[in-house]
């Protein structure tokens, strides 16, 4: 039997997403907590008075649509529904495996089953208990998610032979599937059927430490902790998000008190970071930014193209103005300190105008082309698309910069309605997972580049068919060699977070994201 790590009261999921704003998930620096000086008066009198505060303040730089964790595509939806909904397990920033609403596991000899136990006394918020059956229904359910297939697709069946036992049968042995496992949120059968999927996106019911209070998605979204949490009430009992698309807006009203904790503009970090007020970190984050090119549009089909595309971006200029200078420069999507299997051991292109004109001489193109819009959404995303449009043009390429709305702007790219675009992209910590934005079968989902090649198909069934570290690190190299080669994204750079908060505020980061119910005020 394989027992999970030493029980830890949280639950949460890799975020898999694409999004357009700032992502406020990483790891802690040292930085020591400044000294409040009355930044929130009211904060101060319930210090003195030795009360705590119970309530949290925070903002979202996009508007929420969807709270059904199945079909939630922005992080600021992502964030919402991780509080109200869990996994079996729950993955760590390190691999590590803790219990969660599964106490344990075990696997068959051969790979293929996978028996939970799972815990017993758990509560829905509509105070039906947890049971199998609805481990069954939501990952059934998944099935029929674009956004979830891919977490589903290895699963030949799933079962639940009695109240407290799932068994998930795999159709292939899939070495990172443990880690799938902890990204499928499991939801209230019951609830679901009775209020039907068109309702449930926005009247959640989960087994989370918090619940919906209020949903007014152009104004603002609360949660209150629920009460008969398993893990035990949070000690943050009512949490408010106030849409402000504005960062600056938004600066305004965390210096004023409104708000408890930020990401701070990169453009006033340093400002923020000298103010004694406030407590700052800058957050390592699993977050890449990138250009896509579409492979089904001349001249993107070209691979010498791609390759002078690639050679023609200034990474250093886009940390610099992008994200002033918050931000590495990436030379390949996966972040080698974060993704296990990733590797920077390969084809990289250096920022160098002569080698990508040389590159668009061999292509045929020795006077440059007109590749027609980057499509962009706004914050740091725009600037990237201008810094590349001015990188593009210094080899010939002439470019125009299409501002998108989010949500028409994801639909597009994934329907391939797109020639050039800026994107954001944290997939997971294993390799593995990068098989959808690399794979044929991922193509119409998060393959924007629209890329095909059976061999790198192949290499990703045979790295997640064997559990030898050293043979899979052996394949997950050959497939990075092959897809660098390939050219087929520019990686531009791996975001870093920084952020601050009220001195007074405990909080807790992942670089998966944030579990509010592990904050606390001092």
């Amino acid at each position: 039997m394989k027992k999970l790590a030493l029980f830890l009261a949280l639950c949460m999921v890799f975020t898999f997403v694409l999004a357009g704003c700032q992502n406020d998930s990483g790891e802690p620096n040292t930085n020591d907590p400044g000294q409040s000086q009355g930044a929130d008066n009211q904060d101060d009198q319930n210090q003195s008075s030795g009360e705590k505060r119970t309530d949290l303040h925070l903002a979202m730089a996009e508007v929420p649509s969807v709270l059904d964790p199945h079909y939630a595509n922005l992080i600021v939806e992502q964030t919402i529904t991780s509080q109200i909904y869990e996994a079996l397990i729950f993955i760590d920033d390190d691999g590590t495996e803790y219990p969660c609403l599964a106490t344990d596991y075990t696997i068959s000899d051969d790979g293929l089953v996978y028996t939970f136990n799972l815990r017993q006394g758990v509560k829905f918020h509509n105070g039906e208990e947890f049971k199998a059956s609805d481990v069954v229904f939501s990952i059934e359910r998944c099935r029929e998610s674009a956004r979830m297939y891919s977490y589903v697709e290895p699963i030949a069946s799933v079962e639940a032979p009695d109240d407290y036992t799932a068994v998930i049968t795999l159709s292939y042995q899939y070495a990172p599937f443990i880690q799938y496992v902890g990204a499928l949120w499991i939801v209230n059968e019951k609830h679901v059927t009775e209020v039907g999927k068109d309702a449930f996106a926005t009247d959640p019911c989960g087994t989370g430490p918090y619940m919906l209070k209020s949903f007014e998605p152009t104004l603002s979204t609360s949660v209150t902790a629920f009460s008969d949490y398993w893990g035990g009430e949070a000690p943050i009992k009512d949490i408010d998000w106030k849409i402000i698309t504005d960062t600056s807006t938004a600066l305004v009203a965390f210096e004023a008190g409104e708000i408890d904790y930020i990401g701070v503009p990169s453009a006033n970090w340093e400002d923020i970071k000298a103010n004694s007020k406030y407590t700052t970190e800058l957050l390592e984050a699993n977050h890449t930014t990138y250009l896509v090119m579409n492979h089904e549009v001349a001249p993107f089909d070209n691979k010498l193209v791609r390759q002078a595309l690639n050679y023609a971006i200034n990474k250093d200029d886009m940390c610099l103005m992008a994200k002033d200078g918050l931000a590495a420069p990436a030379y390949t999507l996966a972040k080698e300190t974060l993704v296990w299997g990733a590797t920077n051991d390969t084809t990289v292109y250096e920022y160098d105008v002569e080698k990508a004109k040389a590159k668009l001489a061999e292509a045929g193109y020795p006077d440059g082309f007109d590749a027609g819009a980057i499509k962009t959404i706004g914050a740091y995303f725009e600037k990237v698309a201008q810094i590349a449009q001015s990188n593009f043009a210094a080899i010939g390429v002439t470019t125009t910069v299409e501002m998108c709305e989010s949500s028409a702007y994801m639909a597009d790219c994934i329907a391939g309605n797109i020639g050039l675009a800026v994107m954001g992209v944290t997939v997971g910590t294993d390799f593995a997972m990068f098989d959808q934005v690399y794979a044929t079968q991922f193509i119409n989902n998060l393959n924007l580049a629209r890329y095909s090649n059976p061999t790198v198909d192949d290499l990703f069934k045979q790295g997640v068919a064997t559990t030898d570290h050293a043979e899979r690190q052996a394949i997950y190299k050959q497939l990075i060699d092959i897809v660098q080669e390939d050219a087929v994204y520019i990686p531009v750079f791996y975001g870093q977070s920084p952020v601050a908060y009220n001195p007074n505020l405990s909080p807790k980061s992942h670089v998966s994201g944030n579990l509010f119910k592990e904050w606390s005020w001092k």
